[in-house]
This record gives C-alpha cells, structure tokens and sequence, in this order.
C-alpha cells in the first residue's frame, strides 16, 4: 500500500508541473548577468564602458568572459598607453581622452578579452599568416606588429561606429578590414563604418 501511495504522488506531482507549465508557459531560464566590476570611473566613463560591453551583445559576441575594469587619471598604471588588458583585468588610461577614444580603446580592451576566450588557436594562426605577423604578443616588437594588438583593432572596427581608424601598420580596404573581422568573429561587422 505504502508503494502504491507514492506512486501516486509522483504521478499527481509530475501532473501538477505539467498543468503549471500549461497554464504559466515554459521559459528558459534568465541569462546570468555577466560579472562587471568598473573602478574609479565617473558616470561619463561608466556610460562609455558600459556603451563598449553593449556593443559585443548588439553585434551577437555574446561570450564576453568576466571583466574587472579600472579607470585611471595617469597613463602611468597602463605603462604610458591608453590601456591594458591582462587575465580579466582592463585598465583604461583615457581620461584626457575624448568620448570616441574613451570608447575605442574599451572596445579595444575587452576584445582581448573576448578574443582570448572565443577565438580558436587555428583560426589565430591563419589569421596570424593573413597578416604576416610574426608572433602574437611579443612585447619586443612594435605595437601595431603584434597579433593580438591586430586582432583586438579589427574587432574594435568592426564593432565601433567608424569615427577613429583602427591603427594597423597599414590600414587595409573596408572588404578586407570586413573580411578578417567574420575571420575572426564568425559575423559581419556591426554597423560597418566606411572607409
């Protein structure tokens, strides 16, 4: 008897989910939200990294791993530049800057990011090969000589609004810039800007 009476309720349970399931609808569950950490930014700055990490999700880059962003007044903490990325860590440099070089260089930042953890290694080597880059991130060779400093400035094209070129060692037609950001992405760019 004791068998037959939880054999019952599994079934009436079973049932029940099934009737709120046809009465409310099934629905996946919400995506987590991405973690973000933004330090030392004002509500401008936070408007401009916030605009770059909804720029990947409006272009279908949705893969952007965890990010811990720091905005800083002296160029200092980014070795003299605009910015850094290392293991999750972007520090922006670009408080001088105006909004559009603020934006390029968050894009910039985090894709690094984005390219480290979506982009398979064989799609980096013909990459690599396509633009005669020699080594991905010797920190020997000039800037623009570095593959992943290529990579994230295609990405950054592809993804910003065409105010700033991207700074290769020579900026190559809008079909070809097109052509290694779907390499590189699997997608057309957003809002291609002209060239």
């Amino acid at each position: 008897m004791a068998g037959t009476h939880a054999l019952a309720t599994r079934i009436a349970f079973i049932v029940a989910l099934a009737l709120a399931a046809a009465a409310f609808g099934v629905e996946a569950p919400a995506a987590a939200p991405r973690p973000l950490t933004i330090a030392g930014a004002n509500a401008a700055e936070e408007r401009v990294v916030d605009w770059a990490i909804r720029r990947f999700g409006d272009a279908g880059l949705r893969n952007l791993p965890p990010l811990e962003i720091y905005v800083h007044r002296s160029h200092d903490d980014c070795d003299g530049g605009l910015g850094l990325y290392f293991a999750g860590r972007v520090d922006l440099c670009t408080k001088d800057s105006s909004e559009p070089y603020q934006r390029k260089f968050a894009l910039h930042e985090a894709a690094h990011a984005w390219v480290e953890a979506n982009v398979p290694r064989e799609i980096l080597r013909t990459f690599m090969q396509r633009q005669q880059v020699v080594a991905w991130n010797d920190r020997s060779l000039p800037w623009k000589e570095r593959g992943t400093e290529q990579a994230a400035e295609i990405i950054t094209w592809g993804l910003d609004e065409g105010e700033i070129a991207p700074l290769l060692p020579e900026v190559p037609p809008t079909a070809t810039l097109a052509s290694l950001y779907e390499m590189l992405t699997g997608r057309s760019p957003h809002h291609p800007p002209a060239a």
